[in-house]
């Protein structure tokens, strides 16, 4: 452990070391191990891996990463009742200041997390196993709120005149500077060709994949890139009442703002009347993603090392996998540290080569942008 490291001033990290001193340092240096990388498993405490896999990749999130060890949120000056960005500190504190490589007890999240009183995720507390993506949707709200201002120390919400909510994308707390972007719809009229243009916040792009033939089965396997040009390239029909008297107009929704840490989740689980049921279907996704064509500034023209480009440009950092059935299944995750790829099994951790990350069933992906990669 980096005894006092948050003791240390800024001004005093790079000042030059004497030159008469260096015989005295080296001799009263110890080994000591450099393992700080914060490769460390997570125990499943009942039913906990859709937590300990958004664990995961938020740990190995270089933005949040930098922000929590860069002393932006104390846990020993927070004042909040069961303050979850102080269990996001703590965790980050434990995996990337300490020497251990034994699994984390994350029991103050979990603490945290029971004791919210968010209506909509109640049933999420409970020792079932649920939805990794409601959790990461539960989680992000409730750092959003802490790190914006919006929680006063009593722990209940504040209602200022202007809350500083999410869901125009104006808040900069690390929540949105990490994961929301902006989407883009214009609709066009028919008849008089007149547009309404619409912009909204996101914080992930949730892609469908219902119509895609099943693993093991015979049908062309789809790609990533595909899913999104259904998304975000093709033009669909829709109702509109325009001035002009016409209902009829066509729809076409691209990105406006990217994140610096882009979410993509596959919609595997559907609801029917039958019940709700997992889909199991084969889409391929590549370690570097190029975004523009998705942007409403695909029509410029841009090299690849262009800065146009190079701003839309992603290379993959996390994937959450749900293994086996609905009710019986399990989610393991994969992360890149450097250039290697580790699994996540709860507390167990294994090496990983890029070809089984790529064939893997992908529920939820995480791509950071190139710069910061």
């Amino acid at each position: 452990m980096f005894q006092g490291a948050r003791k240390r001033k800024h001004e005093d990290i790079f000042t030059e070391l004497p030159k008469e001193s260096l015989s005295t340092v080296l001799a009263n240096t110890v080994e000591a191990s450099c393992r700080v990388s914060g490769i460390r498993g997570i125990y499943n405490m009942g039913s906990t891996c859709y937590i300990n896999v958004i664990l995961q990749c938020i740990v190995n999130n270089p933005l949040l990463r930098n922000w929590y060890l860069g002393c932006n949120h104390q846990s020993s000056e927070c004042s909040v009742k069961a303050c979850m960005s102080c269990s996001m500190d703590i965790m980050f504190q434990e995996f990337y200041s300490q020497e251990s490589t034994g699994g984390f007890c994350a029991a103050q999240v979990l603490a945290c997390f029971w004791l919210s009183k968010r209506k909509a995720y109640e049933e999420l507390a409970s020792n079932n196993e649920q939805d990794a993506h409601e959790f990461l949707t539960f989680l992000a709200e409730e750092l959003h709120e802490i790190n914006s201002g919006s929680r006063q120390p009593g722990g209940s919400l504040l209602t200022p005149k202007k809350p500083k909510n999410s869901r125009d994308g104006s808040c900069t707390c690390i929540i949105h500077q990490t994961f929301y972007g902006k989407s883009q719809s214009v609709i066009t009229c028919q008849k008089c060709h007149r547009n309404k243009t619409s912009v909204q916040a996101f914080m992930d792009l949730s892609l469908a994949i219902d119509d895609l033939p099943k693993y093991g089965t015979k049908g062309p396997a789809s790609t990533l890139q595909r899913r999104l040009e259904e998304e975000f390239k093709k033009p669909e029909v829709c109702e509109y009442n325009c001035e002009c008297g016409s209902t009829k107009a066509r729809k076409v929704t691209s990105i406006k703002s990217l994140p610096n840490v882009l979410c993509i989740q596959f919609k595997r689980f559907k609801q029917t009347n039958n019940g709700a049921l997992k889909l199991s279907t084969n889409v391929s996704f590549p370690l570097k993603l190029e975004m523009l064509p998705y942007t409403n500034r695909s029509q410029e023209k841009a090299t690849r090392n262009s800065p146009l480009a190079l701003g839309c440009t992603y290379e993959l950092q996390s994937v959450v996998v749900h293994v086996g059935e609905l009710k019986k299944g399990h989610y393991v995750s994969y992360s890149r540290v450097g250039n290697q790829w580790f699994k996540f099994n709860d507390h167990k951790v294994t090496l990983a080569m890029k070809s089984e990350v790529l064939s893997a069933e992908a529920y939820m992906l995480f791509y950071v942008i190139h710069s910061l990669a």
